[in-house]
């Protein structure tokens, strides 16, 4: 049976029994993994065990069953290298973290490796720590995220004509902005200020995270079907979002 090696981040964990785990990993070589620890959370007389905890990074080792590629994988081992417990004295870095970890789980396939992704991930986990702006550090994010899964909008120029001047909505389903003359025609549409429209064109998310931070989620919605559980309350800590009217606008 084949041995795996990887460096790995904890999306997602799930008490199987009393001494076991379920645990969905996302590892820099190999991707999603779904795995089982089984006896993870069994103490000893001179060691107190409480299982692997979410956001945990670190090195595991699998029992690769090629067999059944799609079934839960043996975990044999693992090696805690940072467990980010300063993200549980400050709410909001917490929030921002937990909702980077939901959107890998659920943009990523199964044993789909994606390295950048991996750095990615790790980078916006490590900066949280001491984030003077947790909602900077995560649309940072959220921009590796979906360049790295090949689904980043275009904010250019109108996607249907190519206008550049005028831009009013963004379009998850056309995959970019739409002009004033353009958007009436599309039912799915996000209204997008000339402020975040610049910001994203120039580069200078940092400078507009708020409202960058909606239209990058409201793509992200549409990609998983539903909001990110995070998201409003992200949104609520920073009051100024409502500036950019968030929300589908249905016609």
């Amino acid at each position: 049976m084949p041995i795996i090696h990887d460096q790995a981040i904890v999306l997602m964990r799930l008490d199987y029994s009393e001494t076991s785990q379920v645990i969905v990993f996302f590892t820099r070589e190999h991707g999603k993994v779904r795995a089982i620890g089984k006896g993870v959370k069994r103490g000893t007389k001179t060691r107190f065990a409480v299982g692997i905890d979410l956001l945990e990074i670190g090195n595991l080792v699998l029992s690769s069953r090629h067999e059944n590629p799609t079934g839960l994988v043996p975990l044999t081992e693992w090696k805690q290298m940072r467990s980010l417990l300063g993200l549980r004295e400050h709410l909001f870095r917490l929030d921002a973290a937990l909702y980077a970890a939901e959107l890998v789980a659920e943009l990523t396939e199964d044993w789909d490796p994606h390295p950048d992704l991996f750095d990615a991930l790790s980078d916006a986990l490590v900066s949280l720590l001491d984030a003077e702006s947790p909602l900077e550090s995560t649309v940072m994010f959220q921009e590796r995220l979906l360049h790295s899964i090949g689904l980043m909008p275009r904010f250019d120029a109108c996607v249907r004509c190519g206008r550049k001047d005028h831009v009013t909505h963004f379009s998850s389903r056309d995959g970019g902005v739409l002009c004033g003359d353009c958007e009436p025609a599309q039912r799915e549409k996000h209204r997008i200020s000339a402020r975040t429209l610049a910001a994203l064109r120039d580069g200078t998310i940092s400078d507009r995270p708020s409202g960058v931070f909606q239209v990058f989620n409201y793509h992200i919605a549409h990609l998983i079907g539903r909001q990110p559980k995070l998201s409003p309350r992200l949104l609520s800590y920073r009051p100024q979002v409502a500036q950019d009217k968030p929300g589908l606008q249905e016609k």
